[in-house]
């Protein structure tokens, strides 16, 4: 008999995996970066990231991003 083929993992199993808070941090700056370039004010920024992130210092990274896109 043919061995069976391996599961792939799942979006949600991968979705819900813990990841290191480097990980986040990159994440949400990505994300923020993303938001910052399409015109979203940081208010609309800063609300998802709170929402969505466990982020130490939301501000600077907010400053960080809005200050390389000019805004």
């Amino acid at each position: 008999p043919d061995p069976e083929p391996a599961a792939a993992p799942t979006a949600t199993a991968t979705a819900s995996a813990p990841a290191d808070d480097g990980g986040d941090v990159e994440g949400a700056r990505l994300i923020a970066l993303n938001m910052a370039l399409n015109g979203q004010s940081r208010e609309e920024t800063d609300r998802y990231l709170a929402e969505n992130f466990d982020l130490s210092d939301r501000q600077a990274l907010l400053d960080e991003v809005y200050e390389s896109v000019g805004g």
